[in-house]
């Protein structure tokens, strides 16, 4: 049998590929480097060794992320909503006309160059390629690999920047303070948002679709099940609205304990309003706040008690960081603040818990001091000495 080559050849600016498939049918590929070339040339290569050539898709990165995102079922909104603005922003100004088939690792690791020369942070562009991941090679989620479209996942070994260490930003009580009594200053529903922002930690999608029928009164619990979140439409003037649903995650629904003060504020905002069991803030038709209207509304109050850089969500860590300075366990903070896991706590506020271990720790020696003495005590009173008592790693013959 006649052995199959794939020479590469320049042509102006790219690099090509000329071959014959196995059926005979002659195929030009053209890449931007010659690195490219010369991987995509060794699996042909391959292929034709193991007698398993597949013709590649002629289907445009583009093409292929617009069919993706509309057909992904199983994530929320607000979710879809980021992914959609991550691959308009980022992912098809880079791979748009880019032929599935020829995304290459050297492809890949050239975007994220690119990426960082262009001054994008870190984060930006490590989220960006863990969603190209997602797309090209995921196991679910109808990615390019389950559809046949391309053969091996591309992003493989790819190096991505380290991750950025960022702690986040802890306002301090008096701080928070401030912003509770300016936003009385735009009303009682203004007020209402901040207190309960800073005293249960919720998400601003949580708390603005909270109803008053979600609270306790007699066990002083609120109970957290629903959000709100963003999700594309098809309109030319508005493609992204707000809608109600179920909270972040499985995790997030729980339920935060409430103090006498937050119920006295619950019940003066029932009193006034439109519907007892119906959503605490709300618009005179008694649907939720829309979340855009309510950033420039805490825009205002922030500004006002000149801080400009505290978002909404830095009275959530107010509220953790509350939690963890009153010796609360990384157990219940990540519970009353519907973290996935104990270890997302850690992740954000590790910084905080030194305090709480050294706390832990010192309560430990005192309990093992005291049941060394009550030891010492009963061996007297049985007539022994406790003679080695006092140091614990003493080696015993």
């Amino acid at each position: 049998m006649k052995r199959k080559t794939v020479p590469i050849l320049r042509r102006q600016k790219s690099y090509c590929l000329k071959y014959r498939t196995p059926e005979g049918k002659q195929k030009w590929e053209s890449f931007k480097t010659e690195w490219e070339a010369q991987e995509r040339r060794l699996e042909i290569l391959e292929q034709f060794k193991d007698e398993a050539y597949v013709e590649p898709k002629t289907v445009a990165f583009k093409d292929f992320a617009e069919k993706w995102i509309e057909q992904r079922l199983s994530i929320r909104g607000s979710t879809a909503s980021a992914y959609a603005s991550v691959i308009k922003q980022h992912l098809i100004p880079y791979f748009g006309k880019t032929k599935l088939a020829q995304i290459r690792p050297a492809t890949v690791q050239r975007f994220v160059s690119s990426s960082l020369k262009k001054e994008l942070s870190p984060k930006t562009v490590r989220n960006a390629t863990i969603l190209l991941r997602t797309m090209l090679a995921s196991p679910k989620g109808f990615s390019a690999i389950q559809q046949g479209l391309i053969r091996y996942n591309p992003t493989a070994g790819v190096e991505l920047p380290t991750q950025e260490h960022r702690e986040v930003l802890l306002i301090t009580v008096k701080q928070a303070w401030k912003l509770i009594n300016a936003a009385s200053e735009f009303g009682r529903a203004a007020h209402g948002l901040v207190y309960l922002g800073a005293h249960t930690g919720m998400r601003r999608g949580e708390v603005l679709a909270v109803s008053f029928s979600d609270v306790d009164w007699e066990q002083k619990e609120l109970l957290v099940s629903k959000g709100l979140s963003k999700f594309r439409t098809k309109e030319k003037l508005r493609r992204r609205r707000w809608r109600l649903g179920p909270t972040k995650s499985r995790k997030s629904r729980r339920r935060i304990g409430l103090d006498d003060e937050v119920i006295k504020v619950l019940r003066t905002l029932r009193d006034s309003a439109p519907d007892p069991d119906g959503f605490i803030f709300c618009k005179p038709d008694g649907h939720p706040f829309d979340p855009d209207y309510f950033d420039e509304l805490f825009d205002k109050i922030r500004r006002k008690v000149e801080l400009p850089d505290v978002r909404f969500h830095d009275l959530r860590h107010f509220f953790a960081s509350m939690l963890i300075a009153q010796g609360e366990s990384a157990k219940y903070v990540s519970d009353q603040l519907g973290h996935s896991s104990v270890q997302v706590t850690f992740d954000i506020y590790d910084h905080l818990f030194p305090t709480a271990r050294q706390d832990a720790a010192r309560k430990f020696q005192q309990a093992m001091l005291i049941g060394s003495k009550k030891l010492v005590a009963e061996g007297d009173s049985e007539g022994h000495t406790g003679e080695g008592t006092g140091n614990p790693t003493e080696r015993i013959n």
